[in-house]
């Protein structure tokens, strides 16, 4: 995917290069501008995986969102941006690195990267009362993931182990391992992950639900 950063955080706009007849998977309704020689079809994700001979994904699957497919009849530019403030990072996928994605995060990808609802011991994550699918990717290309406020990136390296809350999760690499567990006050419970083993994780600073909704 070639693109260009328009804007800074907490703003920002990327403006991708597309050549004629290439197409990007995009959010619906991420969609800034573009030039006229663009097609959109806004479709679920298990009717692209036919299209595109990817891994099946069941119509009622979690992993099923809603994607749009923006096709350059010429070469031509299109902009996008999140729906919320905050920062973007690029997600390069090929054999050796893939990435589980919480699926608010997902802002758009290549073609020729797929992705479907992660089958793990967490494959629904409960965050603030509310059901997050998980999205875990495939193939060779580009993804570009959003976040609500301020990204950092923290790399493991076998030896450091970090707790995430689960509300500021963004991504992390396909190899690490985790584990889901519960801190308790009288009046509060905080849904955490413990991650460990090689790889990067992904948070950021704000969080996309009301905390106050779990009351």
């Amino acid at each position: 995917m070639i693109y260009e950063k328009k804007y800074a955080t907490p703003f920002p706009v990327i403006e991708v290069s597309l050549q004629q007849n290439e197409a990007i998977c995009i959010e619906p309704g991420t969609m800034v501008y573009s030039d006229p020689y663009f097609t959109f079809q806004t479709m679920h994700n298990s009717t692209r995986q036919k299209r595109t001979g990817g891994k099946k994904v069941g119509f009622f699957s979690q992993g099923n969102k809603l994607i749009t497919i923006a096709q350059a009849h010429h070469p031509s530019r299109i902009a996008i941006a999140p729906c919320v403030p905050g920062d973007i990072i690029e997600l390069p996928c090929d054999a050796g690195n893939q990435w589980h994605i919480i699926g608010g995060a997902f802002l758009a990808c290549d073609m020729s990267v797929q992705f479907e609802l992660a089958q793990s011991s967490w494959s629904g994550m409960i965050s603030g009362g509310l059901m997050m699918p998980i999205l875990k990717t495939s193939g060779t290309g580009s993804c570009i993931v959003d976040s609500c406020g301020v990204l950092q990136k923290f790399n493991l390296n076998g030896q450091k182990v970090i707790d995430i809350d689960v509300n500021h999760l963004v991504a992390w690499s396909e190899g690490l391992q985790y584990e889901v567990f519960t801190e308790r006050t009288s009046l509060w419970v905080e849904w955490r992950a413990r991650f460990s083993g090689v790889g990067s994780v992904i948070v950021q600073s704000n969080t996309r639900i009301n905390p106050n909704a779990a009351k």
